[in-house]
């Protein structure tokens, strides 16, 4: 190895060691954090194993066996990412390192003095292809799984560009190792996408979990019933839903779900449960969001009001100017100042007879 491709790798180990310890350096650690933790150590070993080959025996089995967790790591990484906390379970990380075993065997008897006899060596990479293809599969449709759901625009944005790249990432490895065999400077290129894809998928993992820290997805475990209110569960939609459409509770900046339950004299899981399951929304924080925007949308709409945006976000329910943009643009794709002007303008212009049957807004504020 040298040249870019040991500069590149040499980075890409650097930025792996710094991913572990910025996420063993957090205080509160969620799934994601633990899993990705395992993962970005588990990518420096694994990257820095062609420059133990002259290593003492011991480093370099070290080596083998903690760079044993990645694709197979990552799978558990994506779970975690995309359908929230308790979605890795005991099944899972069995089955994560029952190929983790895989790996670190295929790569023990590569370093050992006697070699398995061909018809074993090649039973065990026919195996390890096909599980690896598995979970790289499995990867990548965690963020793509749940379409159906409605999600913010945002949401929908991010889960599409992780699959993108992780698409990318998978494909130009594939076709760079096949033709390396019959065209040599496709190792070099081989080894230099490697290092280049493992940063760019460390940092979006990054970025992914920045995004659940402000957008939590509801617990997966709360998530398991389907998407209809069961008997027991329909008086608690029903007050759920008179509680922001009739008593507009979504204008507490500070509500949280366990503030509500606690009125409401239910345990915080199962209003959770049914928000996910017979609401169909993604998390508490975004349903109250979505009512909020709603308002907003219909005082910004009003020409009568003549209140500041900062003043019509407050009164919406948001604690601040900052947040309230930000649903605001990924509820509607403009800003609240973009969407007042273009109410506005449309109402200035000749009105058809759909859009002055509509009600008025009762008030502007309060």
């Amino acid at each position: 190895m040298h040249g870019w491709q040991a500069a590149i790798t040499g980075l890409a180990v650097a930025v792996a060691f710094a991913s572990l310890l910025v996420l063993l350096w957090r205080p509160a650690k969620r799934d994601a954090d633990v899993l990705l933790a395992v993962v970005s150590g588990s990518m420096a070993l694994s990257l820095m194993g062609p420059w133990t080959a002259d290593a003492p025996a011991w480093v370099r089995w070290a080596v083998a066996i903690g760079g044993s967790a990645t694709c197979n790591g990552f799978w558990l990484v994506s779970r975690a990412l995309f359908r929230g906390e308790d979605a890795v379970r005991s099944v899972h990380v069995l089955v994560a390192a029952g190929v983790a075993l895989l790996i670190a065997s295929h790569r023990l008897a590569g370093l050992a003095a006697t070699p398995l006899p061909s018809p074993l060596a090649l039973g065990m990479d026919g195996v390890l292809t096909l599980s690896s293809s598995i979970l790289l599969g499995l990867t990548l449709l965690e963020p793509l799984r749940g379409r159906e759901r409605r999600q913010p625009p945002a949401e929908r944005r991010l889960r599409l560009a992780f699959a993108g790249l992780f698409a990318a990432c998978v494909l130009s490895t594939t076709v760079l190792g096949a033709l390396a065999p019959a065209w040599p400077a496709a190792d070099a290129v081989h080894g230099i996408a490697i290092g280049a894809w493992a940063m760019t998928m460390l940092g979006f993992a990054h970025v992914v979990l920045l995004h659940r820290a402000r957008h939590p997805l509801p617990p997966a475990l709360a998530r398991s019933a389907p998407l209809h209110a069961s008997d027991a569960d329909a008086p608690l939609v029903a007050e759920l839903r008179r509680q922001l459409e009739v008593l507009h509770v979504y204008r507490e900046p500070e509500l949280k779900v366990a503030e509500l339950a606690a009125r409401l004299c239910v345990p915080e899981h199962r209003v959770s449960r049914v928000i996910g399951h017979s609401l169909g929304e993604a998390n508490f924080n975004q349903w109250l969001n979505r009512h909020r925007v709603a308002h907003a949308r219909r005082l910004l709409a009003d020409p009568a009001c003549t209140a500041s945006i900062l003043a019509i976000s407050g009164d919406a329910g948001f604690a601040s100017l900052g947040p309230f943009n930000r649903a605001f643009k990924a509820a509607t794709g403009m800003t609240p100042s973009a969407y007042r002007a273009a109410e506005r303008r449309a109402r200035a212009a000749p009105q058809d007879p759909v859009r002055e049957a509509r009600s008025p807004v009762d008030a502007c504020a309060g």
